[in-house]
């Protein structure tokens, strides 16, 4: 549950119904104010990188199975800015206090960053696996 006064932030991962990463909070791209909301691509076909624009549904992107939990401990705190830096032709690398959620609401991580996939290739969905290299992914 989110604590009362607090910014929860998380990240929706949905692997059975497949859907774009969904992040809240004080959102920084590249060290800029964002807003509050963003919906990223994690197929890798948006035109509109790092934000998703409906790509998956043309591409027929698939993510199957529930991710496994890896450090689902309780945060220290919850709040704070969340940061969000594309990496060229790489991952999201994603700092800041992050809760990840799978489409059935289970915590998959907690913990300060994270570099998620976002060519679409990883069998470790949502983590970087870098398979970006192998697939040739391009993005800045």
């Amino acid at each position: 549950q989110p604590v009362a006064g607090h910014v929860h932030r998380q990240l929706d991962q949905d692997v059975d119904l497949v859907v774009p990463y969904a992040l809240r909070g004080d959102l920084r791209l590249n060290g800029q104010p964002l807003c509050s909301r963003a919906t990223l691509c994690r197929c890798g076909a948006s035109k509109q990188k790092p934000f998703c624009d409906g790509s998956h549904h043309e591409v027929a992107f698939t993510a199957s199975g529930e991710p496994a939990t890896v450090g689902a401990d309780t945060l220290v705190e919850r709040d704070g800015p969340l940061s969000i830096s594309p990496q060229v032709n790489g991952p999201l690398l994603v700092r800041g206090n992050l809760e990840i959620v799978s489409g059935t609401g289970r915590v998959v991580a907690r913990r300060t960053s994270a570099q998620l996939c976002r060519c679409g290739a990883s069998a470790s969905k949502p983590f970087c696996d870098g398979s970006h290299a192998r697939v040739g992914f391009e993005a800045t």
